[in-house]
């Protein structure tokens, strides 16, 4: 079966190429020893089926990060028989950096640019037949949000493939002292899985990884040579090596892209206003509050039609285990049938609305934009730029947000963006706040300001810890965000409902996973030993010893019990309460708490909630990115800053007569 690979810059559409090339038939995974996400498809080639790879997203092949690696590597090591280049035909110039280091790893290329149809839009105008020539590879356009320009691009591979179309791409030349250079270091390194010219080229360089490979394929004179050569030129090898690509590059644009210097982009008149340093703020908390808002006054109808299919369920349990033993009703209904209605009743609706919305910005363009406005007060709160990614994706899932801090080049800079990460309320904590702030705020604004304002206190959390790690543990200074922002665009809404279902069912799978076991248990240790009074049951006991710590809280015993319950997974103390409270379905719980609770008290659960001890995956994600020992002191500064803010909180709403 012949492979195809999709090589290409983030935020050029490559995903959307390859979904369209691939439709349904693909899987993914990780690629071996790596975190990182491997996507595998196929589509036919008349009767011959054709294997896709989508490569991770990259601007360069120089090892600087895991997926420079793992795309050189597949492309080097896998040989697929045709590289698709996917380019951003509005950003060509830029895009073609990567271009150049692909060819110089294989002649089997074909340039795909993308996004064609927003050319005009921008004042600009590609000759394609110049472009070929210039590159001597194929050159086709397409639209792969529309699916337009796919067939001629599968035909494009059919004839590279069937030898009617050659690649003869040129290569550049770096003029008489580095090409002397690159031939004598080709020729100590003699045979080798990758190509000699493209191993010298990275020599020079002082790429480590390839110093590493050549250092255990016993290689060590090239090495030592290209140290001496480094040590007598006057100038830096690697510069010189990137001036002529560069070089190379202009000419290329200059040949082959026209541009028309009096049109401003749609993009450029959007973008004064969404990223300007006053407005840009006023913006993104504008997005942020329409996101809370569309949260509650869409998902709450959703959820009272779940919840009235769960009491119709409940009800015909409950008639078929008449005359069953008291203990395998409770089990069943009030432990397992419940634990799966809370998951539905309580996680669903909110998190088809949160990741509906959340791809709409992705796919619009809008994120990296909202990185870019908080790029200056996250500096100023000793994180660098790039954490804005980590931290926005820990509202998704704390735990791709601790592994997502690798993309920071500092080591020290790099563990303070994982140890503040969980601090960010991920959607299983969303999930229980927008769950539980309507029944003791409403569904209107309020409920919105209440929401915001536990935001704000993580947020505050995330630059409080931070500046007291980089003025304690760290001093030094954060590094400036390097940030490609993408052109905006109509959101495709094929694409939004297919990263909206992946995301729900991947969170909706591991709510499944704990809630029915974990109903079981908690059922168990509120309804025994049999016959024993509600007070004298096991889970009784563990709230009675945590009465004290609760009451510096303003929360009880019991209440404090649901937090030892939240390490397998947040969402399980909407599960304690339904159980606990006698709440079987939402308008129960809702009563129930409507009784045991003030609203301040209501306040505190859920600040506490937000800011405490993360969960058991986020934890092992520490461990793994940045030791036990940081591990360990995340979660000693969540219970300390948790118990902080959510006495001052209720202290400070009593002594204002709050309740």
């Amino acid at each position: 079966m012949p492979t195809i690979a999709i090589a290409g810059n983030p935020n050029t559409g490559k995903s959307s190429l390859f979904n369209a090339l691939t439709g349904l038939h693909q899987h993914t995974g990780n690629w071996p020893g790596k975190t990182i996400e491997k996507k595998e498809g196929e589509f036919s080639l008349g009767a011959e089926k054709v294997k896709v790879v989508d490569l991770p997203g990259t601007y360069s092949l120089t090892a600087v990060s895991a997926e420079e690696i793992v795309a050189r590597d597949f492309i080097v090591r896998d040989k697929p028989d045709i590289v698709v280049i996917n380019a951003d035909a509005t950003n060509l110039e830029r895009n073609l950096y990567l271009v150049v280091q692909v060819l110089e790893l294989t002649p089997r290329a074909i340039l795909n640019l993308n996004m064609i149809d927003q050319l005009k839009n921008k004042g600009m105008e590609i000759n394609q037949v110049a472009l070929s020539e210039q590159l001597g590879i194929p050159v086709v356009s397409t639209v792969a949000l529309k699916k337009k320009g796919i067939p001629e691009l599968i035909a494009t591979v059919e004839q590279v493939q069937a030898g009617k179309l050659q690649t003869q791409p040129a290569s550049l030349d770096y003029g008489p002292e580095v090409e002397s250079y690159l031939s004598e270091l080709a020729s100590l390194i003699g045979k080798s899985d990758y190509p000699a010219r493209w191993l010298a080229i990275k020599l020079l360089e002082k790429d480590p990884a390839v110093i590493e490979l050549l250092q255990t394929d016993g290689k060590k004179e090239a090495i030592q040579r290209a140290e001496m050569l480094a040590a007598e030129t006057e100038e830096f090898l690697e510069i010189l090596i990137a001036e002529k690509r560069f070089e190379r590059i202009t000419e290329i644009a200059q040949t082959a892209i026209r541009r028309d210097p009096h049109v401003e982009s749609r993009t450029e008149k959007i973008d004064r206003i969404v990223t300007h340093r006053v407005f840009g703020l006023p913006v993104l908390g504008i997005t942020a509050a329409f996101t809370l808002w569309a949260i509650y006054n869409i998902s709450n109808p959703i959820s009272t039609v779940i919840e009235q299919g769960f009491q119709w369920v409940a009800q015909q349990a409950n008639n078929l285990l008449v005359g069953a033993p008291w203990w395998l009703r409770g089990l069943l209904v009030d432990g397992v049938l419940l634990g799966i209605q809370q998951v539905f009743v309580f996680l669903f609706a909110v998190l088809v609305v949160f990741f509906f919305i959340y791809g709409l910005l992705e796919d619009v363009g809008y994120l990296a934009r909202g990185a870019f406005v908080l790029d200056r007060i996250l500096s100023w709160i000793g994180l660098p730029g790039k954490a804005f990614m980590t931290l926005f994706a820990s509202y998704g899932c704390n735990i791709p947000g601790v592994m997502g801090t690798r993309i920071i080049d500092d080591e020290h800079e790099r563990v303070i963006a994982a140890v503040v990460t969980p601090f960010i309320p991920c959607a299983a904590r969303i999930a229980v706040i927008t769950a539980l702030v309507p029944v003791f705020f409403g569904f209107g604004w309020q409920a919105t300001l209440i929401t915001l304002f536990i935001f704000s206190l993580s947020i505050l959390t995330v630059a409080l810890v931070a500046r007291l790690l980089r003025r304690t543990a760290f001093k030094n200074s954060p590094s400036s965000l390097v940030l490609e922002l993408p052109d905006y665009r109509l959101p495709a809404l094929s694409n939004v409902l297919r990263t909206t279902t992946e995301r729900t069912i991947g969170a909706m799978k591991k709510a499944l996973y704990y809630f029915p076991p974990f109903a079981v248990l908690i059922w168990v240790l509120f309804n025994f030993p049999a016959g024993a009074a509600p007070v004298d049951t096991w889970g009784a006991q563990v709230g009675s010893f945590l009465n004290p710590i609760g009451g510096m809280i303003g929360l009880g015993g019991k209440d404090m019990t649901a937090f030892l319950f939240t390490y397998p997974a947040k969402e399980l103390s909407l599960l304690y309460l339904g159980l606990t409270y006698g709440g079987v379905d939402e308008s129960g719980l809702l009563n129930a708490l409507h009784a045991a609770w003030t609203p301040l008290q209501a306040l505190s659960f859920l600040i506490f909630l937000t800011l405490y001890s993360p969960c058991l995956g986020t934890i092992t994600a520490l461990v793994k990115e940045v030791g036990w020992k940081w591990a360990w002191r995340n979660m000693a500064i969540a219970i300390v800053i948790g118990f902080s803010f959510t006495a001052i909180v209720y202290w400070g709403g009593m002594l204002l007569g709050l309740s």
